[in-house]
């Protein structure tokens, strides 16, 4: 039976990264499932692979629908889950692999009874160096983000597994979570 896992943690935690990193082992057969976003687009943001954005009438419209299985607002932008990706991926044999933040990530629970929820933690000042690093934000736009990411590391209790993605050694986060997805596939 092919699961769902879902990755969350902390903006800054490294998460990106490990994802992409799973998303290259084929022997775990994952699909990215994309989510829908009303945020502008990045030059990080390669021929929508992470995202397919929308503008918020459009989003709107697809929660409507039913399409949008989960949405949250998240700094300044909305973003949402699609059904549709998660179905065709489920229908073609795959597992699925999502990066959500918290509340969506608690929502799945809901949705889906078997989701995998694997928590990704690091140190606060670790995070805060990351997202300096990243360039992507402005300091006002990283202090936001470090004060969520402090709320945020209150739910690791809430996910299945915890892993920690260590600086500089992101391989060491993958190979935990490729034996974590391994050992929930042999179920």
């Amino acid at each position: 039976m092919n699961k769902i896992f879902v990755i969350s943690g902390p903006s800054g935690v490294g998460k990106g990264t490990v994802v992409n990193g799973l998303l290259n082992k084929p022997q775990l057969n994952l699909h990215w499932s994309k989510s829908y976003t009303t945020r502008q687009k990045r030059d990080s943001d390669k021929l929508e692979r992470h995202y397919i954005f929308v503008d918020e009438k459009k989003f709107n419209k697809l929660e409507k629908e039913g399409e949008i299985l989960e949405s949250n607002f998240y700094n300044g932008n909305w973003y949402g889950s699609s059904k549709s990706e998660i179905n065709n991926a489920l229908k073609k044999g795959c597992n699925v692999i999502k990066e959500i933040e918290i509340n969506g990530a608690l929502k799945y629970k809901n949705i889906y009874p078997d989701v995998v929820l694997i928590f990704i933690k690091s140190d606060i000042k670790k995070i805060e160096q990351r997202l300096i690093e990243r360039g992507q934000n402005t300091p006002e736009q990283i202090n936001e983000r470090l004060k969520i990411a402090k709320n945020e590391l209150s739910y690791e209790k809430e996910y299945h597994y915890s892993v920690v993605n260590p600086e500089g050694n992101p391989e060491k986060a993958m190979s935990e979570i490729e034996k974590i997805i391994k050992k929930e596939l042999s179920r």
